[in-house]
């Protein structure tokens, strides 16, 4: 799998650095310097020498000192080294050109502008700003903008705006539609006990919560990161709301995938009212039945939705017609300590 560095360039002050380091606290990613690399060159001195010195390691090497210093971090890190790394930064389009040649590497340049005053109340070396500026290795800076996938004026986009937009081109966020959350959700009757079924299906999702429960619920931030690496998320209810529920969990309507609504049927004393209210409520997906009363003194032993009785069969056909969903998952009584799946999930 590709690597992917994203290569910043921009003039003094631009915000190469915050961007950087933005994108290393948020997502993990691997900040190099080039001031870094230049040292390796000798370049210890003034801002002065280090323009001085890219633009002699340029002509030496044709740009590739700088692609040449990426690749050696990586083989630092070896087996362990991340798949985003961010470059502050190149300043010529021989530099760009000598990581894009680069095998492995997936190269996503984003260039940062803003006006020259700007510029110089940022400049960390404010003594030295009006000769850097005139140098012409940082005049040639501006030209890279029309090399880059991305340009961001940062005199009108605060840092985290940019870094929004630059993790959204970079597709750090994972795609906002997928549907990966599915909800258990609480029907209408007293004594649902949705545990038994959260235990089972629980080893089939990476993020297991309930917003509600003991435990702190994700972060925004905690929830994206899941969302982008594609994780399925199972979140338990303790209200009778989906809606609710999402609500309390921070998370949006369209990355809903089922809604499992839990009910108990008391056989003939079955609330179907109260049901189809759930259902028109929730929207369920699937139903997760468990048989109280009578239906659970003849089935309690069932172990395949075939071995039912006729009158347990008969009741779960009328409850899949009032629910408008299947009963996915079945506990012959409330004592089992299994659950009759119908189907894989």
């Amino acid at each position: 799998m590709a690597v992917t560095v994203v290569v910043v360039s921009g003039p003094i002050g631009a915000g190469k650095t915050t961007l950087a380091q933005g994108l290393a606290r948020r997502f993990g990613a691997l900040h190099l310097h080039s001031k870094d690399f230049l040292r390796k060159h000798g370049g210890d001195g003034s801002r002065r020498t280090r323009q001085e010195l890219t633009v002699a390691l340029d002509r030496e090497t044709g740009g590739r000192w700088l692609a040449d210093g990426v690749l050696a971090a990586l083989r630092g890190h070896g087996l362990d080294a991340p798949r985003l790394i961010i470059v502050d930064a190149a300043s010529s389009e021989a530099q760009l050109d000598g990581l894009r040649g680069s095998p492995g590497l997936r190269v996503v340049h984003v260039h940062l502008e803003t006006p020259e005053p700007e510029q110089a109340r940022r400049d960390a070396e404010p003594d030295s700003f009006e000769a850097a500026w005139a140098h012409s290795a940082e005049r040639a800076v501006h030209a890279l903008a029309s090399l880059a996938e991305l340009v961001v004026d940062t005199a009108k986009t605060p840092p985290d705006a940019v870094l929004v937009r630059v993790a959204s081109r970079l597709g750090l966020y994972g795609r906002l539609g997928e549907r990966l959350v599915d909800l258990i959700v609480p029907g209408p009757h007293d004594g649902v006990d949705t545990r038994p079924l959260t235990a089972q299906l629980a080893p089939h999702y990476a993020v297991l919560f309930r917003p509600d429960g003991p435990d702190p619920r994700p972060s925004r931030e905690e929830l994206e990161d899941a969302f982008a690496r594609g994780h399925l998320m199972l979140v338990e209810s303790a209200g009778p709301s989906a809606s609710g529920c999402i609500q309390a969990a921070g998370i949006a309507p369209g990355r809903v995938r089922r809604v499992v609504l839990a009910c108990r049927s008391e056989g003939r004393a079955f609330d179907w009212v109260g049901l189809r209210e759930a259902a028109s409520l929730n929207a369920p997906t699937d139903l997760a039945l468990t048989l109280a009363g009578d239906l659970a003194a003849t089935n309690w032993a069932a172990r395949r939705f075939d071995q039912l009785t006729d009158a347990a069969r008969h009741h779960l056909e009328e409850l899949e017609r009032v629910a408008g969903a299947p009963v996915s998952f079945l506990a012959p009584s409330p004592e089992a300590r299994h659950l009759i799946e119908r189907r894989p999930w």
